[in-house]
Parts: C-alpha cells; structure tokens; sequence
C-alpha cells in the first residue's frame, strides 16, 4: 500500500514540475514577444502597411493645422479640428515644433494649438518623400520635410517625428476586439 501512495505521489510530483517548466516558458516567450522590436513581430509588408497609415496621419495633422489659421474658419468647425487634431497624438502635451514662429522652438502640442488660432494664415505641405528609421518596441521614427509658406516667405523645414503603435479595444456592435493603431508623438 505504501509502495502504491509512494508511486502516485511521485508520479503527480512529476506531472505538477512539467506543468511549471510549461507556464514558465509560456511566460518567457510572452516576455521575449512582448520586447522584440516592430519589424520582428511583423512582416516588412504589415510594419509597412502601418508606417504608410501614420504618413496619412501626418499630412492630415499639416491639414488641420492649416485650417487653424484660416480666420473665415467659424469656431465650432475649429473646435472640431482641434479634436481631430488632439485623438492623432499619443498625449496632449506632446513637445511640437511651432511653426508660427521662425525660430522653431519646440512647445507642447496645446501651446502650438492655441498659437495656431491667432496666427496669420500659414499653408503647408508635407513631402512625398518620407523615411521610417530606428524601428523600436512600440514606435518608430519617421522623417519627413515640411514645406511652410507664412507671409509670402517659403521654409523647408526637416522633422523626424517618433509615431506610436499601441493595442487598443475597438467596439463592433456588442463585441471588443483589440486592434493595433498608431498615434502620433513629439517631432
């Protein structure tokens, strides 16, 4: 009889280790995916796929910029704008270059905003050419050149801006799904 106990107990032992050794691994391999860079967790054509959405991002955000600074803009139009332009980025108090000014010193992002609403008419236009580099975890940079006419004077200015790649829920009628989005961050 005791032989018999001894045998299930040491066969149990044995059953309980290998369940640990299995949640242990699961719980590395979730930690090795959860740090493992963007272009390791996604093929070129998907991480592209996503680098190209953030450049629509980034020509939107120019957009809603420059309709800021139209004065025949009507103030419930430019609180609209002002959303749009707030849901693009990671944090409202993002550090931003300010346009409106020619020595470009970097303000947050609300700042920028409230400058944007007295500034003279600004246009801008971002270049086809764009770069995605220094691919981390959850972001990448992306560099682009901004093209700003203010008061008949043009300015080229180059911007790498760090664009964010977070999991987020999205509700589908009754059910969540967690999607992948990507937000803006500081230039």
């Amino acid at each position: 009889m005791n032989k018999k106990f001894l045998f299930i107990v040491i066969l149990l032992c044995s059953f309980f280790v290998n369940a640990q050794d299995v949640v242990k691994e699961s719980v590395s391999e979730k930690k090795a995916a959860s740090t493992m860079s963007l272009n390791k967790r996604f093929s070129a054509k998907v991480l592209n796929a996503y680098q190209e959405n953030s450049k629509t991002k980034v020509e939107d955000l120019f957009s809603y910029f420059q309709m800021l600074t139209d004065a025949s803009l009507n103030d419930d139009l430019k609180n609209e704008v002002v959303k749009n332009i707030n849901l693009l980025f990671q944090n409202p108090n993002t550090l931003v270059i300010d346009f409106t000014s020619d020595s470009f010193d970097k303000i947050t992002l609300q700042q920028f905003i409230q400058k944007l609403l007295i500034s003279e008419p600004i246009l801008f236009s971002v270049s086809e050419e764009t770069k995605f580099n220094s691919v981390e975890y959850q972001s990448w940079n992306t560099g682009y050149t901004i093209t700003r006419t203010k008061s008949g004077v043009v300015t080229n200015i180059k911007i790498i801006q760090k664009v964010y790649f977070y999991k987020t829920p999205k509700v589908f009628g009754d059910e969540t799904k967690e999607i992948f989005s990507t937000l803006l961050g500081e230039m």
